[in-house]
């Protein structure tokens, strides 16, 4: 399943923004969710997106960032836990970042990722995957393309819907006449402005996702101001 709006895949979440009750999102990853080039972490994901998507949840919304720089598939999977115990409603786990940049093997990436996907999934929340970005250091990784169709092999094979952020960072900078170092200033990590289009545009798939009525026109600026 890929970046696509699909009737129910998104259960917990859209059941729960329905009823006007509150939500809990968990977002699980390395240093773009720890908001590593945001000037502040009010211009990081967690703040951002917790801005953009409390107007569709009158119950209240929680968005709590578990990233830790640097981190690959096994150290995401070690601390795993401490992001399970949150208990959050939808988790978007954003991975492959790191593992081509350390040489990891492919075959147990996808292995790692499959069985923590299940594990996610066996809390009860909602579970999307967030790809790579675009940007300098990962377009001259030779392993990256690996991993890259990995992470979208994975989705497809297991049914998660998959955000892909690499074609909308690649879209961002055509139609906004940018360099990828536009937004990633250190040819890696984000910026402030890329945290916003980022965020954003998350959060409107996410609100698309459940259906709710003119989600994307009232959620979604797509300027990164």
């Amino acid at each position: 399943m890929t970046d696509t709006t699909v009737a129910g895949v998104l259960p917990s979440l859209t059941r729960l923004l329905h009823d006007g009750k509150g939500v809990r999102i968990a977002l699980f990853g390395s240093s773009t969710i720890e908001g590593v080039g945001a000037s502040t972490p009010a211009h990081a994901l967690p703040a951002i997106m917790q801005g953009v998507l409390a107007p569709f949840a009158p119950g209240g919304i929680k968005v709590i960032g578990h990233g830790v720089g640097g981190d690959d598939a096994e150290a995401m999977h070690a601390r795993m836990g401490g992001m399970l115990a949150d208990r959050p409603d939808l988790i978007v786990w954003q991975t492959g970042s790191n593992d081509p940049l350390r040489g990891g093997d492919v075959a147990a990436f996808v292995a790692r990722t499959r069985d923590d996907l299940a594990a996610m999934r066996a809390s009860g929340a909602d579970v999307v995957l967030m790809d790579q970005q675009y940007c300098p250091l990962l377009e001259t990784c030779p392993a990256f393309r690996a991993f890259y169709d990995a992470v979208h092999h994975v989705a497809a094979q297991d049914h998660v819907p998959l955000f892909t952020r690499y074609v909308r960072m690649k879209s961002w900078c055509a139609e906004l006449g940018l360099d990828p170092v536009d937004l990633s200033p250190d040819r890696l990590h984000l910026n402030d402005r890329g945290y916003r289009l980022l965020g954003e545009a998350l959060a409107a798939w996410l609100i698309e996702l459940t259906g709710l009525p003119g989600g994307v026109a009232s959620c979604y600026q797509g300027n990164g101001a």
